[in-house]
């Protein structure tokens, strides 16, 4: 075999066994940056120091953010009230109510990248038919140790993040969700998942429909190379 043919016949192969090595090759699509952040407590408050920080309040700390003021969180602007008391909402059609009330959110609330933590409060007023809303001011310690997770238990991924490495996967860590607060160190630290688009696209048909063709081709190469050969022979 010349070395045209055995050029051919590489080639070949190389498209024939195109859905084994192109996928691994993370071409398209984003990939799953985690990084981490500092969380300092001082004089009864909580902050962030770190100045690049313009991520979304955590899973369990509402609020606690730059971005929950940019991004306009009408939830933010209207707790921020309830700092200096309590407010009473009668809900439109709702003729009584029994049990203690059940309402979704995180259990916390940080205004900002600094200042003193809150526990969200409701309760149900049955004089009035009304629900009351408040925030109680608790100690950070108590309440990062209540939201934090603990590191042992995290995935590998994130452990390797606290330990100071730079985390970048082709795939997000299962049920992480954005930012969480884990403890590490004897102290707390946000961990937050960034999606990086340095790349194309993910176009999953269109790259089945390619690597298809790459199968064809190499195919028809390997066959033409083959025949070639035995005329050559």
């Amino acid at each position: 075999m010349d070395a045209r043919s055995r050029a051919r016949l590489a080639l070949a192969l190389l498209l024939v066994t195109a859905p084994l090595w192109g996928p691994p090759l993370d071409l398209t699509g984003p990939d799953y940056e985690y990084r981490t952040v500092d969380i300092t407590v001082d004089g009864g408050e909580i902050a962030v120091t770190e100045r690049g920080y313009w991520r979304g309040p955590t899973d369990r700390i509402a609020c606690f953010s730059r971005s929950s003021l940019l991004d306009h969180d009408r939830g933010c602007y209207l707790e921020s009230r309830l700092q200096n008391g309590t407010v009473s909402v009668d809900y439109p059609g709702l003729g009584g109510y029994n049990g203690a009330p059940q309402v979704a959110g995180a259990d916390y609330v940080v205004f900002g990248i600094a200042g003193p933590v809150y526990e969200r409060t409701i309760d149900y007023d049955e004089a009035n038919g009304s629900f009351v809303f408040g925030l109680d001011r608790v100690d950070p310690e108590t309440a990062l140790d209540d939201v934090s997770r603990d590191a042992d238990r995290a995935p590998p991924a994130i452990r390797r993040a606290l330990d100071g490495e730079s985390v970048r996967r082709n795939e997000p860590v299962r049920f992480f969700g954005s930012e969480r607060i884990y403890r590490h160190d004897g102290g707390y630290v946000i961990v937050s998942e960034d999606e990086i688009h340095d790349g194309y696209s993910e176009q999953p048909g269109v790259e089945r429909a390619l690597e298809a063709l790459s199968v064809l081709f190499g195919a028809l190469t390997l066959y033409q190379v083959g025949r070639d050969s035995v005329r050559g022979s």
